[in-house]
């Protein structure tokens, strides 16, 4: 098996994940991936009331 290190755009935390998986993984934790769904939904909630 082949892994590889990634950078979490949320909090910054390097992690290695396999190879066959490296454009699934993401975020690091699911409190990173949420974090991350919450600002989406901040950011088309904002740009919502924008118009």
């Amino acid at each position: 098996m082949e892994y590889v290190r990634k950078t979490c755009p949320i909090c910054g935390n390097e992690f290695i994940v396999q190879k066959k998986v490296e454009e699934k993984a993401i975020y690091c934790t699911i409190k990173c991936l949420l974090a991350a769904q919450g600002r989406v939904k901040r950011e088309k909630t904002s740009s919502f009331m924008s118009v």
